[in-house]
């Protein structure tokens, strides 16, 4: 009854803090969905551009060679995703003690969205249209999820830390929260490797 009456507790905390924080986040939040979109889109037109510069080969979050031996829904690739959730989790939860430090984190999303939208592109260009029914399924879905987890992550998250500077308390434990973030967001990387693994899949994004 104890752990229930806990769990309830943090669910009903959790949503009244992610409400509170995108009704008070709002231009926050559309300002990041706008450079988002425009990130991807650029990273889309660049890799179009650039489709035969085989210096994009060479990108590391791209891993072409994983690609062509058919391994990248493995456990490495799945352990270098949630290496790279895990430090994009840490920085977004030392940028979000300060309201200044937003700019810094618009970066970050803009960074990602950016390398989402030119390995999205890449992969049809590599793969061609044998590849529509992995990307458009499960990368996509998947890749979005996550980005928009780590944007509501960090504004609920800011808004935790600017309630307790205000009010000396926070309006959820922030602790339990940056923990139930990081576990989400690693649900979504194994549920999407699991599908690839699952289909088959020959391609995956690792960013």
């Amino acid at each position: 009854m104890v752990k229930s009456y806990r769990f309830h507790g943090f669910y009903n905390n959790l949503k009244f803090a992610s409400s509170t924080a995108f009704k008070t986040n709002k231009v926050k939040f559309f300002i990041l969905l706008a450079l988002i979109v425009v990130a991807m889109a650029t990273g889309v037109f660049v890799a179009i551009k650039a489709k035969t510069n085989y210096t994009l080969y060479n990108l590391r979050e791209i891993n072409v060679d994983s690609f062509y031996s058919g391994v990248a829904a493995s456990s490495s690739a799945f352990l270098s995703r949630s290496i790279s959730l895990a430090v994009n989790v840490v920085v977004l939860v030392v940028l979000s003690f300060s309201p200044f430090l937003f700019p810094l984190a618009s970066a970050l999303f803009v960074f990602r969205a950016y390398l989402f939208g030119l390995n999205f592109a890449l992969i049809f260009i590599f793969y061609g249209i044998g590849s529509l029914f992995t990307a458009v399924i499960i990368i996509l879905p998947c890749g979005l999820i996550t980005l928009f987890g780590l944007v509501m992550f960090y504004l609920v998250l800011e808004r935790m830390n600017c309630n307790c500077k205000k009010f000396g308390r926070a309006d959820c434990n922030r602790l339990a929260f940056i923990f139930f973030g990081f576990l989400a967001l690693m649900t979504i990387n194994l549920v999407e490797t699991i599908l690839l693994v699952l289909l088959n899949g020959k391609i995956i994004l690792v960013i």
